[in-house]
C-alpha cells in the first residue's frame, strides 16, 4: 500500500473522505487552525493544510475506484503513473499536529520577552508592540502597547503578531 496525492472538487474534501472511508480506503487530510477577526469577537477556525488536496493510502489495484469516487476530482499522475508519496513525508507532517491531530502556529520558540513586534489584524492592526510574557496556554501572548501617552497591557492570541 502506497500514499497518493487526490485533488477534490472545491470544498469537498469531506464529502470525498466519507466515500472513500465506505470503499475501505485510508484517507488522512491535515487540518490548521486559523483565527479571524468579526468585530471584536476572534474565531477559531479549521481549513486544510493543503485546501482541495488529501492523502489517500491503497493498493495501485484501488486507484481507479479513488478516481471514480463522489468528491474526488482526480488523482496526481505522471506519465501513466498515479504519483506515489513517501510514508516519510505523511509522517512528517503529522508530527506538526499537536494532540488533537490539528496543526497550529507555534512561535513560542521565536518569540522572547521585550520583543518588538507588530499586530497583523484585528482592532489593533498596525500597531507596533513590545512582548511581555505568554500566557499560560502558549496560544496567546501578553503586549505592551502605546496608547496615548500611557503604556496598556493586551493579551491576543500568537497567529496575529509577528516579529519585526
Amino acid at each position: 500500500m502506497k500514499w497518493y496525492i487526490v485533488q477534490t472538487k472545491p470544498w469537498q474534501e469531506k464529502k470525498a473522505i466519507s466515500f472513500l472511508k465506505q470503499k475501505s480506503i485510508h484517507t488522512y487530510r491535515p487540518v490548521m487552525e486559523i483565527h479571524t477577526y468579526k468585530g471584536f469577537k476572534i474565531i477559531k477556525k479549521q481549513k486544510s493544510l493543503f485546501p482541495n488536496y488529501i492523502f489517500v493510502k491503497c493498493k495501485p489495484d484501488n486507484i481507479y475506484d479513488v478516481c471514480w469516487t463522489w468528491g474526488v476530482k482526480k488523482v496526481l499522475w505522471r506519465n501513466d503513473f498515479p504519483v506515489a508519496i513517501s510514508e516519510e513525508l505523511v509522517k512528517a507532517i503529522k508530527l506538526l499536529e499537536d494532540k488533537d491531530k490539528i496543526i497550529r502556529k507555534h512561535k513560542i520558540y521565536e518569540l522572547k520577552e521585550n520583543d518588538n513586534v507588530r499586530i497583523k489584524t484585528g482592532p489593533f492592526k498596525d500597531l507596533l508592540a513590545i512582548v511581555d510574557h505568554w500566557d499560560s496556554d502558549k496560544e496567546r501572548v501578553s503586549l505592551l502597547i502605546n496608547l496615548a501617552s500611557t503604556t496598556a497591557r493586551i493579551n491576543v492570541p500568537i497567529s496575529v503578531v509577528e516579529k519585526i
